[in-house]
């Protein structure tokens, strides 16, 4: 634990940029106001309230990356299968979305360390592929000596050097099958859900590799109901980049849409560009910096639709959310993959030509209900068939 007695050698293991502004203020308010501790009373209340507050944020990160390396750890001259390795990573990836891990985690470096390695091994498995995983001694004494500095800062225990250069290697080897006795974690432990109307529709999500598709009538609202989306994920706490490459960024329909559709406080977490300038590479460069990548429309990027799934196995960790536009035939343009590769595929209805009355629904869920239709104008379901099997809809 930190204290008043120990702060000076204790804040050096903490990265204090990470924090957040709040405790980044009172470090240096520590910093101007320590020698006054035992003086003013309002100093000695004011640093107490700072370091009791410092402590639960760096023990609630910590306690989380602790447990996930532990984890980790336990996987060491282990064979695990892709499903497993899967289910691990789905599970860590949730638990940064609900910040239980922090970027001022002790552990920080090692998590994003462990993401990286296991993703890699994830992509490289086919279906029914298993690793062999062997952290190598340099690495598993850097994550041992990493969960004792954990334990130190939460008073237990002693902290002891690192070593660097993690690295992980793996032998890989091939079955049909799985026990059943190795499916042992829960996937709703993952999952995460939008506000309102938004969540019943879309149901229970998983980051990884999620991927929606957006298709239907020509005017009937993807691009509004794109939006409607941006704020939804916007609205927790998701860095959003919509490529509006249908409707210039300056145009004032854009401007419009953002006043109908996007709160002001989700505002900051959502960023527009029209532009293409290293063509289909500009999505991916923006793929890592973003959690959600929204475009529309697909046909923009002159690129095969092949390239749809490689681009979610690619980044894994970011939400796409696709706009296809229709043929005359009714089909989507470029061939239907991309309907068989995303996870939530969701078709846009044209009632008639009052907008009013045209709505969303999905015809592929894999997390959630298909069939519930959702208003695109007054944002809210209009029919929920899981209410109605309940007698909640009567």
């Amino acid at each position: 634990m930190i204290s008043i007695n120990n702060y000076s050698e204790k804040i050096q293991e903490v990265n204090l940029r990470t924090l957040p502004k709040v405790l980044q203020g009172g470090h240096e308010f520590f910093l101007e106001a320590n020698a006054w501790y035992k003086q003013d009373p309002t100093v000695t209340e004011s640093i107490d309230l700072y370091i009791q507050k410092l402590n639960n944020h760096l023990k609630q990160g910590n306690d989380a990356a602790k447990r996930f390396v532990e984890k980790f750890l336990k996987m060491h001259d282990r064979t695990k299968t892709k499903h497993q390795l899967g289910l691990y990573i789905k599970s860590l990836q949730k638990a940064i979305l609900t910040k239980q891990i922090r970027k001022s985690s002790l552990q920080a470096r090692n998590i994003t360390k462990i993401q990286e390695v296991l993703i890699k091994q994830y992509n490289g498995l086919p279906d029914n592929g298993k690793v062999r995983i062997t952290i190598n001694d340099a690495w598993r004494n850097e994550l041992e000596s990493g969960a004792k500095k954990v334990q130190a800062l939460n008073g237990v225990g002693a902290p002891s050097l690192t070593e660097k250069n993690p690295k992980l290697t793996v032998k890989r080897k091939r079955s049909i099958f799985d026990s059943m006795n190795e499916i042992d974690e829960a996937p709703s432990e993952n999952s995460f859900r939008l506000a309102g109307d938004l969540g019943t529709l879309m149901g229970d999500l998983e980051r990884f590799e999620l991927a929606i598709t957006l298709e239907g009538d020509q005017g009937g609202g993807k691009t509004r109901f794109s939006y409607q989306l941006a704020n939804g994920f916007a609205d927790i706490d998701m860095k959003v980049a919509m490529f509006s490459l249908e409707i210039g960024r300056k145009s004032d329909l854009v401007r419009r849409m953002r006043e109908e559709y996007l709160e002001a406080e989700n505002r900051n977490n959502i960023f527009i560009t029209d532009q293409l300038p290293e063509g289909f590479d500009t999505i991916r460069k923006a793929a890592k910096d973003f959690e959600v990548i929204i475009i529309d429309s697909w046909n923009k990027l002159h690129v095969k639709s092949t390239e749809f799934d490689r681009l979610r196995k690619e980044f894994p960790n970011t939400i796409f959310i696709i706009i296809f536009q229709r043929t005359t035939q009714g089909t989507i343009r470029g061939g239907t993959a991309p309907l068989f590769d995303s996870g939530i595929n969701l078709e846009v209805v044209k009632v008639d030509d009052t907008f009013t009355n045209n709505y969303a629904v999905a015809t592929k869920n894999r997390y959630g209900v298909t069939g519930i239709q959702y208003n695109i104008t007054q944002q809210k379901i209009i029919n929920n068939f899981e209410e109605q099997e309940n007698g909640e809809g009567e």
